[in-house]
């Protein structure tokens, strides 16, 4: 699978039917921003995820499945197992890339794109963090959920980012689904299961 990380980013940095959608007060956005403050005290999280990949010229969405893993403070794998095998790996400044065998290394401090992906990846999974320089921010309920709505402001991500929705479990205060639309409003939504919090995660996890 031939993949830039910018690509990539559109796959990672994605709704759901039936629940009624409302704009937090004022009160709601201050408890939630307190919420994600906890969260982003995480110390390390994994989780299996499901990519459905909508888009308009196909009746189903394409499937696929892997495993995240983050930890901090500043390492994460993403890595699909199904029905390919690809591997991404943000650590030491770097982007390090196994495509079915095919290894790579790409240096971030030499792209301002590479660091911005690493740090909004790296931010959703921990719940928050984002610049509101570069994104407009929205915060909503559904249903009992939380919702978070970003929109690019910076020419050269509006290219491939229509929007980024974040859906945040009520539970534990995690991000449950991501949800990234793109300006063809083709989208690729991502659900995040079995999450574990804290639990340990060996360095082994972020090499190729």
């Amino acid at each position: 699978m031939k993949t830039s990380a910018f690509y990539f980013f559109l796959f990672f940095v994605p709704f759901f039917l039936g629940a009624q959608t409302r704009k937090m007060t004022a009160a709601e956005v201050t408890t939630f921003q307190q919420k994600l403050k906890k969260v982003a005290e995480v110390k390390s999280l994994s989780a299996d995820f499901v990519q459905y990949k909508h888009v308009s010229f196909m009746k189903k969405p394409v499937e696929s499945a892997g495993k995240v893993y983050v930890k901090q403070p500043n390492k994460l794998s993403w890595a699909y197992v199904s029905p390919f095998q690809y591997k991404m790996v943000f650590r030491d400044g770097k982007v390090f890339i196994n495509d079915q065998g095919n290894k790579k290394t790409l240096d971030i401090g030499n792209s301002k794109q590479f660091e911005k992906i690493s740090t909004l990846i790296s931010s959703s999974m921990k719940g928050g963090g984002y610049d509101e320089k570069e994104f407009a921010v929205s915060y909503f309920k559904k249903g009992n959920a939380d919702l978070v709505k970003l929109i690019p402001k910076l020419n050269d991500a509006k290219k491939y980012v229509k929007e980024i929705e974040l859906l945040f479990s009520t539970k534990d205060g995690q991000v449950e689904e991501v949800k990234l639309i793109e300006p063809s409003n083709d989208y690729t939504r991502f659900v995040l299961t079995n999450r574990k919090i804290n639990t340990g995660i060996e360095d082994a996890v972020f090499n190729l």
